[in-house]
């Protein structure tokens, strides 16, 4: 996938996360941290006796983000390269697919128009630079981690 569920938490804060993910007739937990740990590290755990709700809750956001990597890869984006530019226009998509229409604000539904445009014209050529062509542009293999901090 071209992002993680951490990135969706670099992008917005666990309670709202999790009123997109969990399920409507399902409980959700008022501890935030607890709410980021267990979506951070895809552990249930982290809020006890939430366990069944955040199973859900991270299903649905693992669904979304798989669904955003598909989107992606059927305009052309190589599945394998990893940037922190396809890492967010992954994350915009998951955002979109997590609001239902219900939901749906202009911001969210403006900003993936915006990521499908982009994607148009990226496979139209009109964005060369958009993926690195070959993996070795990417210095080497060197891997990019997003996360709260600068530096790790």
């Amino acid at each position: 996938m071209f992002a993680t569920r951490a990135d969706l938490l670099a992008r917005m804060n666990a309670r709202r996360l999790a009123q997109l993910a969990v399920p409507a007739d399902y409980e959700m937990p008022d501890d935030e941290q607890a709410l980021r740990a267990a979506i951070e590290a895809g552990d249930p755990a982290a809020a006890p006796g939430f366990e069944e709700t955040l199973r859900a809750a991270l299903e649905t956001l693992d669904k979304a983000l798989s669904d955003a990597t598909a989107l992606l890869v059927s305009y052309g984006i190589p599945a394998e390269v990893r940037t922190q530019l396809l890492a967010r226009l992954c994350c915009t998509v998951a955002i979109y697919y997590l609001y239902d229409a219900e939901r749906m604000t202009d911001d969210v539904r403006r900003a993936y128009e915006a990521v499908l445009k982009l994607l148009d014209r990226w496979r139209a050529g009109e964005l060369p630079g958009l993926v690195p062509s070959a993996p070795e542009e990417l210095g080497g293999g060197a891997e990019i981690i997003s996360g709260r901090g600068r530096y790790r």
